[in-house]
């Protein structure tokens, strides 16, 4: 019985933790993933791309729910994708960039379909962290998540008549 309670002690360290310790990294990266989604969908909705870039610097929610669930969030960055008609024609814009008007809703390159993507590097934490540096095993894990969503606000500003993905 002796030589059995010590072939367990060693199983559990040695196999059964270190399996846990690596099992909960996808449980992570499904709720990193999910939460970065939502975002960027609440984002989608927003009527002017100002309104997006302050809704996702204003808003930490996402951030503080992620790091109560072991995930460490960090370099958020959001950008505008237009796709052309043609096959080749899709740009990409940042926030301090205007989108120029051939890429607009009336535009040259028209009709085109717009999107927002969120890209957040993600730091996933294993459950049990220690001193050793063995990513996945005993230190987190750092991935890039990226979700994309429909921007859905196509309208023009009734006062100024621009259209809202410049404002």
């Amino acid at each position: 019985m002796t030589e059995f309670s010590a072939s367990m002690v060693i199983f559990i360290l040695f196999v059964f933790c270190p399996l846990i310790n690596v099992g909960i990294l996808p449980v992570r990266y499904l709720i990193a993933h999910g939460i970065i989604t939502e975002m960027t969908h609440r984002i989608s909705l927003c009527e002017k791309r100002s309104d997006a870039y302050n809704y996702l610097k204003g808003n930490q929610w996402w951030t503080s729910f992620l790091s109560k669930c072991g995930v460490g969030v960090s370099n958020p960055k959001l950008t505008m994708i237009v796709c052309g008609k043609d096959v080749g024609d899709k740009t990409k814009f940042s926030n301090a960039a205007d989108i120029s008007p051939d890429w607009l809703p009336n535009g040259a390159k028209g009709p085109c379909v717009y999107s927002v993507q969120l890209t957040a590097d993600c730091a996933l934490s294993p459950l049990f962290n220690a001193q050793a540096g063995l990513p996945g095993f005993t230190k987190p894990v750092t991935i890039s998540i990226n979700s994309q969503a429909q921007w859905e606000s196509l309208g023009r500003d009734p006062q100024t008549s621009a259209y809202y993905l410049n404002e």
